[in-house]
């Protein structure tokens, strides 16, 4: 089989054939070793080969995507990047700002997709086809609240919308900063589930995100009185900057324990926007 040079060959066809049939268009060395029969120089040379034909793409050391016929010689095509994301690392789960995106919270598109997980690796940050994938670590306490979807019949891990809010008020930097995360709350308020929201955010374990949200849902005019409630159970003695991107000087808001260090005016900017 040819296309403008893609040449395949027997092994090759056998090996890729072989992976299709198990479902998967990701795969590892060791999913090609159970197909091929053994680990030799033969089989990595055969995927090396097949690397340069444009048959795969090396996702990283000893991952694949097996590219389809009609990507050509110019290797125009890749997976979904949440897909990808999910081969990355284990356990994980897609969040932060990719999840706002995912839920329509931010209309902000970005190449970046962060995934968080309780492992780590070597190198935080990987560059795949035109895409950033971003590594985050996460303590065991705070991997929770994530649920399972379907991207073209793959099952992806994504932090919950609850959660996706909480996660961005532990680590601002991860969602385009404090703004940003006024927007998404703004977004969904209609769907968000604000109990949830607030159980979460203490079970999560920082205080001073709790009072950034406890602050925002008042600051926003919403009424959760059953969240408020719980948020203010577990009110830190100190005080906690609203935006920890920023310099942690402005007006002092004693109900919250909350600094508030960032105007109004942008704060709320996504509001002159629309």
């Amino acid at each position: 089989m040819t296309d403008n040079g893609r040449t395949l060959g027997k092994a090759g066809s056998d090996l890729l054939t072989g992976i299709t049939r198990q479902g998967k268009r990701i795969f590892t060395y060791e999913d090609a070793v159970k197909v091929f029969g053994s680990s030799n120089r033969r089989l990595r040379e055969l995927l090396s080969t097949l690397v340069k034909r444009g048959w795969l793409q090396r996702l990283e050391k000893g991952k694949y995507l097996i590219l389809p016929f009609e990507a050509g010689r110019e290797r125009e095509w890749t997976e979904h990047e949440f897909v990808i994301a999910s081969c990355l690392i284990e356990p994980y789960y897609i969040g932060f700002h990719s999840a706002l995106n995912y839920y329509g919270y931010t209309e902000q598109i970005s190449r970046k997709v962060f995934i968080a997980s309780t492992n780590r690796k070597l190198k935080t940050t990987l560059e795949i086809s035109g895409v950033t994938y971003r590594l985050v670590n996460m303590s065991e306490r705070k991997f929770f609240g994530f649920k399972q979807i379907f991207i073209d019949g793959h099952q992806v891990n994504i932090s919950e919308p609850e959660k996706t809010i909480v996660d961005c008020l532990d680590q601002v930097k991860y969602c385009g900063g404090i703004s940003e995360i006024a927007k998404a709350l703004w977004y969904g308020h209609d769907e968000l589930d604000f109990i949830k929201m607030a159980e979460y955010s203490n079970r999560d374990g920082n205080r001073a995100a709790s009072q950034r949200l406890g602050y925002l849902f008042e600051t926003l005019g919403f009424k959760p009185d059953k969240a408020v409630e719980i948020l203010l159970k577990c009110l830190s003695t100190r005080y906690a900057p609203l935006d920890i991107l920023t310099e942690p000087k402005g007006k002092y808001i004693e109900r919250w324990k909350v600094i508030v260090n960032v105007p109004e005016n942008v704060l709320f900017q996504w509001k002159e926007q629309r």
